[in-house]
């Protein structure tokens, strides 16, 4: 099964460019299960967080959804504690997942995301 793991560094005020753009998974078939899984180097606060939006094919199955820090001793990946979203996808044509994180912190922000494509 494909995973794309990525270490993405997101300016302050910024958005990250889509995660699977010019990967082979930038377009999938049917039937396909994606998780995806992210952490941030920091905690955020109650006024400004680093966010994550994921689509497919413009149905929202995330948006601002708040990422959590990275815990010290805790191993990172698709299937552990940092799982955001799990799903199949339903379109009867190719299907295109978009996934984007936005810092809205003060200073650069490094996230850790890992999506996992299955069959």
């Amino acid at each position: 099964m494909p995973l794309v793991k990525k270490r993405l560094s997101v300016a302050a005020g910024a958005t990250s460019d889509q995660v699977l753009s010019g990967t082979t998974y930038e377009y999938v078939d049917p039937g396909t299960r994606i998780v995806v899984a992210a952490a941030v180097d920091t905690v955020g606060s109650a006024i400004a967080d680093t966010t994550l939006d994921f689509n497919v094919n413009n149905a929202e199955f995330s948006k601002n959804a708040t990422v959590s820090a990275l815990v010290t001793g805790e191993p990172f990946g698709w299937n552990g504690n940092y799982a955001m979203n799990d799903m199949v996808t339903t379109g009867q044509v190719r299907n295109r997942p978009v996934i984007t994180f936005t810092n809205g912190t003060s200073a650069t922000r490094t996230v850790d995301v890992a999506v996992f494509i299955g069959g």
